[in-house]
């Protein structure tokens, strides 16, 4: 809530307007509708045991306890490109944690897995994360979802192979089970989709086909307005569009309303008064002398600048608040929808950033919450220790990407 105390100091100080907290408010409106909508979708899937299922699904996957680190890191790296990543490890602590002592091997390697997995997964599309979502809507970058897709699918698809063989040569060896315990868990293991009963499911659940379908349509809008040129619709307006269908068609809608994470929203919310308090008293201008990017003319040589502040400032202040703290001054340097390439190394560095340390994404921070009240053991030592090679092999990978333009 520091954020939101921030944004109050500010208005009581006259840094922003009372003008200029109104525009930083509606600025911030596409977002939160967005990621309300987004976790609208995430609770309705949880209380219809869909990501439950999905997630024993994948569990199954593996042919060994051994084996579960690498199953899990491009399963739930998949998944975090679709469901906002704070919505998913809200899913999955639980879940593995549960499975852990089950098959009676130490949690925190699993929990290990999930953080660093949403991370690298999340970075593919402005469904991944919040920052990505900051991004694809005040960057101005048009048809976000193909753009993203367009300069981030290969990285990610690499990094995704990657971690999957990292984790599973370094944090392999912690999971070993009896196999009598993890035979036991597999014989679960359910089919992707389940045989018969599916007009009942989907009355009772009509999340289980208006979430995919809401995605569908999102997806294919942007992709046709990308290659027809032709008008592009926002992905927030579909999504939330899919959503307010969500609550007309559901039953149990005070429910839904409490599974959403209101302190994210309130959180973005706070986040632009605070911005817009910092560019009124100077202190973006003063930050661009500090952290000095070329301007959009000089190409590529702007790539390491962005990459480089973007790899080291979400450790100070999380990834989020420093994606809301750089659009501005990128913008302010004539960024726009006309060089996706600087906006894509910023959205994407700094996602993969939350890899080095706790404080580098607020997913790792609702892990670490969660495993603590559990008695389970997230150190920052730890966390460092194999978050921060992956962090440096993937950032590395997605630098070569984008400055060849692969």
């Amino acid at each position: 809530m520091s954020f939101a105390a921030g944004a109050f100091l500010a208005v009581a100080s006259g840094l922003p307007s009372v003008g200029g907290t109104e525009q930083a408010l509606g600025t911030s409106a596409p977002v939160i509708l967005f990621l309300f909508s987004l976790f609208l979708f995430a609770g309705a899937l949880e209380r219809a045991g869909a990501l439950d299922h999905l997630a024993r699904w994948i569990l199954g996957r593996a042919r060994t306890a051994s084996e579960l680190p690498a199953v899990l890191f491009l399963g739930f790296g998949v998944a975090a490109a679709f469901l906002v990543n704070d919505a998913l490890v809200l899913i999955g602590v639980p879940l593995l944690i549960s499975v852990a002592r089950r098959i009676r091997v130490p949690p925190a390697p699993l929990l290990l897995v999930l953080a660093f997995s949403v991370t690298v997964g999340s970075v593919l599309t402005p469904f991944g994360n919040p920052q990505n979502l900051l991004v694809s809507i005040e960057s101005g970058v048009s048809a976000p979802v193909s753009t993203f897709l367009r300069y981030l699918l290969l990285p990610t698809a690499i990094n995704l192979g990657v971690g999957a063989w990292y984790v599973h040569r370094t944090l392999g060896a912690q999971v070993r089970a009896d196999p009598a315990d993890f035979d036991r868990l597999r014989t679960e293991r359910p089919p992707l989709f389940p045989s018969g009963g599916w007009g009942e499911r989907l009355r009772r659940s009509p999340v289980l086909f208006l979430f995919p379908g809401t995605m569908a349509v999102a997806i294919t809008l942007d992709v046709t307005a990308a290659l027809t040129n032709g008008p592009v619709i926002p992905i927030w307006e579909t999504v939330g569009a899919g959503a307010i269908l969500l609550l007309l068609v559901s039953s149990g809608r005070t429910e839904l309303f409490g599974r959403v994470d209101w302190s994210i929203l309130i959180l973005f919310g706070a986040l632009f008064v605070v911005v817009a308090a910092l560019v009124s008293g100077g202190v973006i201008a003063a930050a661009e002398s500090v952290f000095p990017i070329p301007g959009p003319g000089a190409g590529s040589a702007a790539l390491a600048p962005i990459l480089g502040t973007s790899f080291l400032g979400p450790q100070v202040v999380s990834n989020v608040p420093w994606v809301a703290l750089q659009i501005p001054i990128l913008t302010g340097l004539g960024y726009g929808s006309s060089t996706p390439t600087a906006w894509m190394a910023l959205a994407a560095g700094s996602t993969l950033a939350g890899n080095v340390t706790l404080l580098g994404a607020a997913s790792n921070i609702i892990v670490a919450d969660l495993a603590g009240r559990e008695k389970i053991p997230f150190r920052l030592g730890t966390f460092f220790r194999y978050g921060a090679p992956l962090a440096a092999i993937t950032f590395v990978v997605l630098a070569a990407c984008l400055y060849f333009g692969l």
